[in-house]
């Protein structure tokens, strides 16, 4: 089963509304065919920036009114990517197949000044640079959060 897909269908479960502890989401993913450990979904939890209030555990969104959590950048690095190497001013990450866009978006929202633009295909994404210097330090960039 894909990381990413249990933690999608984590927060489609807490978009539906408040869940009151860990056994009764457990319980959701299950009737879903996600069987997973407590540990396993205190991890995912944490990762995904989900808070406990009073009312049960809740996207940070519902709390306070900010875009819904999604996996940390390190997070899909690790997962996703299989090789990071330089082509003059680009970058080309190569991912799992069927990955390559949502690591491409999760790049795009760092802002990096080194990266002008980037395209995605299934596995693989080509991130511009304005010279080669620039895709060499965006290059380091993405392997210190994939050694991270």
């Amino acid at each position: 089963m894909d990381n990413l897909y249990r933690r999608n269908l984590i927060l489609d479960l807490l978009r539906a509304g408040a869940v009151a502890t860990q056994g009764d989401l457990r319980s959701k993913l299950a009737r879903r065919g996600i069987h997973v450990t407590q540990a396993t979904l205190s991890r995912d939890l944490e990762e995904l920036g989900v808070v406990k209030t009073r009312d049960g555990y809740r996207l940070a969104a519902a709390v306070s009114s900010v875009l819904p959590p999604q996996p940390a950048l390190s997070v899909l690095l690790k997962e996703f990517v299989r090789e990071v190497r330089q082509a003059s001013n680009l970058v080309v990450v190569k991912t799992n197949p069927g990955n390559a866009h949502s690591v491409a978006v999760s790049l795009d929202a760092e802002r990096w000044p080194e990266a002008i633009g980037s395209i995605a295909g299934d596995d693989t994404i080509f991130i511009a640079t304005p010279d080669a210097h620039g895709a060499a330090r965006l290059r380091k960039k993405i392997l210190e959060l994939l050694a991270g």
